[in-house]
């Protein structure tokens, strides 16, 4: 009776780490990231933390903008330097402007990143 006790703690032992490893896949589980989506079209609207844009086909898609959103612009680069030296922001208003084709992806209504693929002619003063 002895032996068969001790093998059943011995077992029991040696099976303890499987079953915490199973528990911890269980409930460790990253939630999915969502699904990363592109749109381009024209700019409809744009503020410090929104962009819409009107894409040539469907309805308009509107993100929010944050201070990780990377902007692709002609003289975004420089703009950003220079503002970064003297410790400010720049707004995407700088670069990205209402008529200016761009192509935006985006994940759960978040802009991760703004190319400026035409920008608008700007008006003659």
């Amino acid at each position: 009776m002895k032996k068969v006790l001790m093998f059943a703690v011995a077992l029991a032992l040696a099976a303890a780490p499987v079953f915490a490893q199973g528990a911890k896949k269980e409930g460790g589980d990253k939630p999915a990231k969502p699904a990363a989506k592109s749109v381009s079209g024209s700019v409809a609207a744009v503020s410090a933390d929104s962009l819409t844009v009107h894409p040539k086909e469907g309805a308009d898609v509107t993100v929010s903008i944050d201070a990780k959103t990377q902007v692709q612009a002609t003289g975004a680069s420089h703009k950003t330097a220079a503002a970064k030296a003297d410790n400010k922001a720049t707004p995407i208003t700088d670069f990205v402007h209402v008529g200016d084709n761009v192509t935006v992806k985006y994940a759960d209504g978040k802009a991760t990143n703004v190319h400026v693929v035409a920008a608008k002619p700007a008006p003659k003063k």
